[in-house]
């Protein structure tokens, strides 16, 4: 059979040490807890000081990137200001492509008109069509034909609106000069 054993414990140390050692295992949690404290104050700050270095860089690259992506929306927009202008010239172009211009249409009515006896000395043709003329006319018989020609609205396809003679000179030798002034229609 087992026999219980108390254990009977004899304090023999005077009570003013016991008082120290309780007042020293206090000091000694308060200083463990102290510098626990301590430590994790250092860790959290070490934790911040990388963070934000991490976050440095990463704002670094992220603004890097922004100055590329920035300097590449720059060259599309100089670039897309050339396109647009470019498309509007092929507009352009395109629409007057398919129509005769009023100044092409001009002249050829006019070369259908002027008789080959008259030989012109000065044509020039604006944007709508008018046209100013000078001419040597050999004999009268070639200045009616001419006058007639731009006067006439079956012959001049109704797209003469009106003719003037601005002069009309006859030299020594026989040739009529003539400066005409041609409205269009």
């Amino acid at each position: 059979m087992a026999s219980r054993q108390q254990n009977i414990s004899i304090n023999l140390l005077p009570p003013e040490f016991m008082a120290e050692e309780i007042k020293s295992a206090q000091f000694y949690k308060i200083q463990t807890i102290g510098v626990g404290i301590i430590l994790a104050m250092i860790f959290l700050s070490s934790l911040t000081v990388a963070l934000r270095i991490l976050q440095s860089s990463n704002i670094s690259r992220i603004e890097e990137k922004l100055g590329e992506v920035t300097g590449k929306v720059v060259d599309l927009k100089d670039r897309q200001a050339s396109l647009v202008l470019l498309k509007n010239r092929l507009t352009t172009i395109s629409q007057n492509l398919g129509a005769a211009s009023k100044q092409n249409n001009m002249y050829t009515l006019l070369d259908k008109l002027i008789p080959q006896s008259v030989s012109i000395t000065s044509l020039s043709v604006d944007k709508i069509g008018n046209a100013a003329i000078v001419a040597l006319v050999p004999d009268s018989n070639a200045l009616d034909s001419l006058v007639t020609n731009l006067y006439s609205k079956e012959k001049n396809e109704d797209k003469i609106g009106q003719v003037s003679i601005e002069s009309l000179n006859r030299g020594r030798d026989g040739l009529f000069r003539v400066s005409l002034k041609v409205v269009a229609r």
